[in-house]
């Protein structure tokens, strides 16, 4: 009989009535950066797929009872690990399209509104670069302010190649904690990238006056250099600020 993988305990509860967004990716589903065997699930050598899922707001139960639904919807898992800020899925697949169609039926069996969840896949059984890869896309998406969904690398290619490379994806860590540092000029920005570029929705979703947008804007624009009224420089701001949730180099992609 295979036994389970040592799986650390979980963490405690987020505080009642506490929201996120981005959703919290707590270092406990950082599983990649564990010694490559810790995890790895005996295998023949077969493809193998990586979900990374993160959600928002659940309570001990409803996390409890999500393996049931992750191993009832998956089938033959080698290893699902869960934290209450999200789970890490391990799978034999034969391709990226069958782990994508898995992690949608799971997503949405877990009722998908506030279901992230990034897939990576190998086309050989590399556990430890799959997981990364899962990791480094949620990390990604979430950064972005995208929506609950299921995404793979094909959905954000440019800025994942952004990230592969160590002085572009320091350089613009560095841009984006410029604006990180100063809270309302931070709020402004996320704001402006959930409007997509609206600054009358984004000032009215702050509460504040247009020449009060209008002004932070401008603001942002002299401390990092790029114009975030412009489709370019938001879309740089916004890529960068996504860097800032990748805690450590993703896994290369050769």
């Amino acid at each position: 009989m295979r036994q389970r993988p040592e799986i650390p305990p979980l963490p405690a509860p987020p505080v009642e009535g506490r929201t996120h967004w981005p959703p919290p990716l707590d270092p406990w589903l950082a599983l990649a950066s564990r010694p490559p065997g810790r995890l790895r699930p005996p295998g023949d050598g077969a493809a193998q797929a990586s979900l990374a899922m993160c959600w928002e707001g659940w309570s001990a139960a409803r996390v409890s009872a999500a393996e049931n639904v992750i191993r009832d919807r998956l089938g033959a898992v080698s290893l699902v690990a869960l934290s209450f800020h999200g789970a890490h899925v391990v799978l034999p697949t034969a391709s990226e399209d069958q782990a994508a169609r898995g992690a949608t039926a799971v997503r949405t069996a877990l009722g998908g509104r506030s279901v992230w969840i990034g897939v990576g896949w190998s086309p050989q059984a590399d556990v430890r670069h799959g997981r990364r890869m899962a990791h480094d896309v949620l990390a990604l998406v979430c950064g972005l302010r995208l929506p609950p969904g299921v995404y793979r690398l094909g959905d954000i290619p440019m800025e994942y190649a952004s990230a592969q490379i160590p002085a572009v994806r320091e350089m613009m860590s560095t841009v984006a904690a410029r604006v990180i540092g100063e809270p309302h000029l931070h709020g402004t920005l996320e704001a402006l990238v959930d409007a997509r570029g609206n600054r009358s929705r984004a000032a009215k979703a702050l509460f504040i006056h247009r020449s009060t947008i209008d002004y932070r804007l401008e603001r942002i624009r002299t401390l990092t250099g790029h114009d975030p009224t412009q489709p370019q420089g938001l879309q740089f701001l916004r890529t960068a600020m996504a860097l800032q949730r990748l805690r450590r180099p993703p896994a290369p992609l050769v």
